[in-house]
């Protein structure tokens, strides 16, 4: 059995209004409510963000915190880090369809580049072994890194 202190449980609450074309909102306690609404690319009202949008935002976010989590213990200064997040949706033969690839692209400034280059791909490597959400995700399809100089 784990330790209380290793084990940790996340809760969101969600609601929707109306048929496919609806909308609704997540709620994250007192901390957080954002709009959500199904993308008009797959029939949706496009109203707030989309389920595949909140999968890569969650992604990202993870990532980018796990990074300045790296950057700081390896002593490189970047005070702002960025990165985008892209997925790859397609027809999934059972039906529907599937998130198939995701690539994060890290944003370094070539002043950190020229200098540390090895230390922040070390820091990009640490990110992905600890990123809890990338993880996951990795386990359900390819998900690549990459550096994109700024």
């Amino acid at each position: 059995m784990a330790d209380e202190s290793e084990t940790h449980r996340f809760r969101v609450s969600v609601t929707w209004d109306g048929d496919a074309a609806g909308s609704g909102t997540i709620q994250g306690g007192e901390a957080f409510t954002i709009p959500i609404g199904s993308s008009t690319a797959l029939g949706g009202s496009g109203k707030g963000a989309n389920p595949e949008e909140l999968l890569l935002g969650a992604i990202g976010s993870c990532f980018v915190g796990t990074w300045a989590i790296f950057l700081k213990k390896l002593g490189i200064t970047y005070a702002e880090p960025s990165l985008s997040v892209s997925g790859t949706l397609e027809k999934d033969p059972a039906g529907g369809f599937r998130m198939s690839a995701i690539e994060i692209a890290c944003a370094v400034p070539d002043s950190i580049l020229a200098t540390q280059r090895a230390a922040v791909e070390k820091t990009l490597q640490l990110s992905e072994k600890y990123c809890i959400i990338s993880k996951v995700a990795r386990g359900a399809m390819p998900l690549s890194v990459k550096i994109v100089s700024i």
